[in-house]
């Protein structure tokens, strides 16, 4: 505005907005990076960028263009209230972020407390069992953060600190993966599958004492040289005893209860013990 420009042309094609008041030129790719460097245009001074948003900025690629930005506001300052931030108040202590401009972004322990403790316990172990994955936090690292505290969503994120497993390779695997410990089944990740000294495949979630597999197939699954892939590998696990149940993205983000029941009733029928 400033510069002269006017609402009619920040609202053409020469212009995209990032959010609301902070707009970039036309070719500017839309990351998340650049919608947190938009919020930190916008939110109050102090304020400081958590959850998945800092594990981006700190190279983690959690979140894309469309995720919100988390930020932590100061609890003097107002929450403000505006579509493209998911902001909340807490006081934040100097130890847990590092400067970034006018604001902050907060340290990975920090991050991680703020993902456990959301709502939504599969998806919040999931982001944060993805930090695991990465190598940039452990559990005894978040659990010795948490210890002794008494912030909003203590208990909730303490609750939380037994389902967490790096070992996921995707957030939706992991997704899965909680969803059927909660559902009282216990698979493991990333099983290895061995023909003699022959290495068949790792599988996402198996239940080996069953020889039971469950693999989330992601859109990259539908590349033909990968379908054919698919096919030759399951096909060997077929003839090694396995039975292997495919969970497609729309399954997982759809009628959950009917996935778990048709999991289980695989599990149960070959003899797994529940939990």
């Amino acid at each position: 505005m400033a510069a002269g420009l006017t609402d009619e042309q920040l609202q053409s094609s020469m212009f995209k907005r990032v959010l609301w008041g902070v707009y970039t030129t036309w070719n500017t790719p839309l990351t998340h990076e650049l919608k947190c460097a938009a919020a930190a245009l916008t939110v109050p001074e102090g304020s400081v960028i958590t959850g998945r948003s800092a594990a981006v900025l700190r190279g983690v690629p959690l979140a894309d263009f469309g995720a919100p930005v988390e930020v932590l506001v100061p609890s003097e300052q107002s929450v403000l209230r505006r579509r493209g931030l998911r902001c909340s108040s807490a006081r934040i202590s100097e130890r847990e972020h590092s400067e970034w401009g006018r604001i902050g972004v907060a340290g990975f322990a920090r991050a991680g407390f703020d993902l456990l403790k959301q709502r939504g316990a599969a998806r919040a172990v999931a982001h944060c069992d993805a930090l695991l994955h990465a190598g940039v936090l452990s559990v005894e690292e978040i659990a010795g953060f948490l210890a002794g505290r008494r912030d909003h969503g203590v208990r909730r994120a303490l609750s939380r600190l037994p389902l967490l497993d790096g070992r996921a390779e995707s957030v939706p695997e992991s997704v899965l993966r909680v969803e059927l410990v909660l559902g009282g089944l216990h698979p493991v990740p990333q099983w290895e599958v061995f023909d003699g000294e022959d290495f068949v495949a790792r599988l996402d979630l198996a239940f080996p004492e069953v020889l039971v597999a469950v693999e989330y197939d992601g859109g990259w699954h539908a590349a033909p040289e990968q379908i054919g892939r698919d096919r030759a590998r399951r096909a060997r696990l077929h003839a090694l005893g396995w039975r292997v149940l495919v969970v497609t993205h729309d399954e997982l983000r759809g009628e959950l209860d009917a996935l778990l029941a048709r999991i289980c009733a695989a599990v149960r029928a070959t003899g797994a013990a529940t939990a």
